[in-house]
């Protein structure tokens, strides 16, 4: 089936799949249908609005026109303004609704300027609905306790206020006629009496405070009624919760969903690919490495799209709003790590200094570089639980090499026997990557596994070499070259001929050379290479050689000399002073 083809197919399901969401959504009740089709007739309708909108139009001119004919007051300038406002709305609504066409599309003239915090505020609208309709019960207690107290306070003014007027309405005072020999005024003292009674009267009835004794007794019950609720903390939080389950919780469901689903299955379509087809193994580690990278960015945009979509669908602007400023915080906090990201996104693209299938050395140890991604796998095949994994970047700043095929992971293994530059011989029973055991005169010594490589360990049990330097006294000097190194390698051999004829043998060789003549004898070497089957008999053995140099050198008559000491003797006084005269003369 050819493309052209699977596109007309998926129009055809489109449009079905709309016209029957339009026929349900649309789906009239039989017992009101003749009503609804009356009112309903989108041309009738159209034209009954535009009529009540010509006669507000025509009510609101005549206005205008009065208020110009008239004088020009304050308030009249600000009527003038409002119907002003409202007669261009008018005229707005008629073309569109006779054009059917939105007002948007109308407007004419130069684009208003965006502001970005209005844009901000109406992402963020539905959030502070959301958080104003959580805190609307400590709010509206809060607001009652204010009002409450300045209703009290209000009542006691406006009781002395009135206790005030009260008290003037009931003096009895006598209003001279004082305005009698002033012939300009023409006002009598009974009528500013009258006035005076007048006023007195508007200001008893402005300060009555029943009206706010009402309001106050409101106020109290309504704030009794919020106190002595039997809603608990527990139950109006999940009253909340319920609630947020029923509609909010179900988007969220939802939308986790297709976030989830869609990754899943993107990345299980990626393995399969990856398994079945055998494609990307054509290409080279880096490429492919690349190629999956770009590929699961594609993914992750997918599904947070198909997330938001399934929101925008629900109509939940609550969620699809905290998941875009959750896409926005994000973001602004990722810009702060870009340096670091991009090198840490070279080591996972396998573009950097360090490799897979490469030899590094990480924190004083050599490792194997399995795998690089978000987390770098390191395997040291001589260690017990020799897999580690390392965040990637730790390894900014590390460079690795391609290793060598004989080259060793670790010195030893366990059962080796060791001799470290401290002296200590022991046997490995334990080597992990945080430490090293040996097993040392019947006890345990540890060494951190950095630490212990510092320490040079040699491996006894591949092999060694016990080299022993024996000083003899010069009254043999004409036989020390030639004679006497024969003499006592025929000797040792002959003591160790059951060791080196053994099979395997013990010792393979020996050797014993003239070294060099110090200054108290003349010293030979011997070298005695062991096997290293018998590395736990290195000391023994080298205290038997001794040993047997000893005996040779008893039963051949050799002197062994003992170190000696030579000493200056300081010169005289008066050696000292003849000195001193002569370098004062020169």
């Amino acid at each position: 089936m050819g493309n052209i083809q699977k596109l007309q197919i998926w129009l055809v399901t489109l449009l079905f799949l709309s016209t029957l969401g339009a026929s349900l959504v649309w789906a009239e009740d039989p017992t009101k249908k003749e009503d609804q089709q009356i009112i309903l007739k989108p041309v009738n309708k159209t034209h009954f609005q535009l009529m009540q909108i010509t006669k507000r139009r025509l009510i609101l001119q005549k206005e205008l026109k009065g208020l110009e004919e008239g004088t020009s007051s304050s308030e009249a300038l600000d009527r003038m303004r409002k119907l002003t406002i409202e007669l261009d709305n008018l005229n707005e609504n008629y073309e569109a609704l006779a054009t059917q066409i939105p007002k948007e599309e109308i407007a004419r003239g130069q684009p208003e300027k965006e502001d970005w915090l209005a844009q901000l505020y109406e992402i963020t609208r539905p959030i502070l609905k959301s958080l104003k309709e959580l805190t609307e019960r400590p709010r509206k207690i809060d607001n009652l306790k204010a009002a409450i107290v300045a209703l009290q306070n209000k009542i006691k003014t406006y009781e002395t206020a009135r206790k005030n007027i009260l008290a003037l309405e009931e003096a009895k005072l006598d209003f001279p006629d004082i305005f009698d020999k002033d012939e300009k005024i023409l006002i009598s003292s009974s009528e500013i009496q009258k006035k005076f009674k007048e006023d007195l009267s508007k200001l008893k009835d402005h300060y009555n405070p029943e009206i706010l004794l009402v309001e106050l007794d409101e106020a109290q019950r309504n704030l009794r009624k919020f106190q002595t609720s039997d809603k608990n903390l527990f139950s109006l939080v999940g009253e909340a919760i319920a609630q947020f389950m029923n509609v909010r919780g179900r988007n969220l469901m939802v939308a986790l969903g297709f976030l989830f689903g869609v990754w899943g299955i993107l990345s299980l379509t990626y393995k399969m690919i990856e398994s079945k087809t055998h494609l990307l193994n054509k290409v080279n580690r880096t490429s492919r490495k690349l190629i999956k990278a770009i590929y699961y960015l594609f993914v992750f945009f997918i599904a947070v799209s198909a997330s938001l979509f399934s929101l925008y669908i629900a109509d939940d602007w609550l969620l699809l709003s905290l998941l875009f400023l959750v896409l926005l915080a994000i973001g602004w906090s990722f810009r702060l790590f870009i340096p670091n990201f991009i090198k840490e996104l070279n080591l996972i693209l396998n573009l950097g200094t360090v490799r897979e299938g490469e030899r590094i050395f990480y924190e004083g140890i050599p490792w194997l570089i399995k795998k690089i991604e978000f987390y770098a796998t390191l395997h040291n095949p001589r260690l017990e639980g020799g897999i580690i994994r390392v965040p990637v970047e730790k390894l900014v700043g590390y460079s690795s090499r391609s290793f060598v095929k004989e080259e060793k992971w670790f010195p030893t293994q366990i059962g080796d026997w060791v001799l470290l530059d401290d002296d200590v011989f022991g046997q490995v029973v334990s080597q992990t990557p945080e430490q090293v055991v040996l097993k040392n005169l019947q006890s345990m010594r540890a060494y951190i596994t950095s630490e212990f490589l510092t320490l040079k360990p040699r491996n006894l049990s591949t092999g060694y070499l016990i080299v022993i330097k024996f000083g003899l006294d010069y009254s043999i000097q004409n036989r020390v070259c030639d004679e006497i190194p024969k003499l006592f390698r025929s000797n040792l051999e002959e003591t160790f001929r059951n060791k080196m004829d053994s099979r395997p043998p013990i010792i393979k060789y020996i050797k014993v050379e003239f070294d060099h003549a110090g200054p108290s004898s003349l010293d030979l070497i011997i070298l005695v290479n062991v096997d290293g089957s018998h590395a736990s008999e290195h000391y023994s053995l080298k205290r038997e050689i001794n040993r047997t140099l000893v005996s040779i050198c008893n039963k051949e008559g050799f002197t062994i000399p003992f170190s000696q000491v030579t000493l200056t003797m300081a010169p005289s006084p008066s050696a000292m002073n003849k000195s001193l005269e002569m370098d004062i003369n020169t």
